[in-house]
């Protein structure tokens, strides 16, 4: 009966310590500088124009 306590005790600290980092993770969201680039190419002899998110 002690084990089963035991046991329970050590599962439940365990499903709190994983769940604490997840539950904190949208705070900590970086700011970048990010800037829209057009970027053209041929493809097949056609030109492709594609837009890349660019961040510094």
């Amino acid at each position: 009966m002690k084990n089963l306590f035991l046991a329970s005790a050590i599962a439940l600290v365990s499903v709190v310590a994983v769940s604490a980092p997840s539950q904190a993770a949208p705070f900590h969201r970086h700011h970048h500088h990010c800037a829209v680039k057009t970027v053209k190419h041929k493809v097949h002899g056609h030109w492709v124009v594609r837009k890349e998110r660019v961040c510094r």
